[in-house]
């Protein structure tokens, strides 16, 4: 019971400061200067989240531009995620460099007449990308 009345303030107190606390790990919460979220991509989350379950990105060496953006599902949260909350309550997590590489961006969900996926969309950090949208080249300031 103590216990309990003791995790639920923290993750009140927490919740005060833009931080999340999750079984005694503290994550800071993304603003909307490090990444932005459309409606669509929001309202598609809620649809397809299992309980636990986050849309993790990442960015990867590789693709055909240099640098790939890798998209899933995640039950896992490490110590160096950051996250971003939706309205709805979905969660959208990135961890620490890959943010150094998408900070500013967009997270949509695109559906056209070959598949239907999340996808990252005016990165402000991208020179330029390949034409499906899945690897980027960074700025070389």
């Amino acid at each position: 019971m103590i216990s309990q009345r003791i995790g639920r303030l923290l993750t009140q107190i927490a919740s005060s400061r833009s931080t999340v606390i999750y079984s005694r790990q503290t994550h800071r919460m993304l603003t909307e200067q490090d990444i932005k979220v459309t409606t669509k991509a929001a309202s598609r989350l809620k649809e397809v989240l299992d309980d636990g379950e986050r849309l993790r990105l990442e960015v990867d060496g590789g693709g055909c531009s240099g640098f790939e953006y890798k998209i899933r599902l995640d039950k896992k949260l490490n110590n160096d995620d950051l996250l971003w909350k939706t309205e709805s309550g979905a969660e959208i997590i990135v961890d620490e460099m890959s943010l150094g590489y998408i900070k500013g961006a967009t997270v949509d969900y695109v559906e056209d007449l070959m598949k239907a996926s999340f996808r990252i969309v005016n990165n402000p950090v991208a020179e330029k990308g390949c034409s499906c949208g899945s690897s980027f080249a960074p700025k070389m300031d």
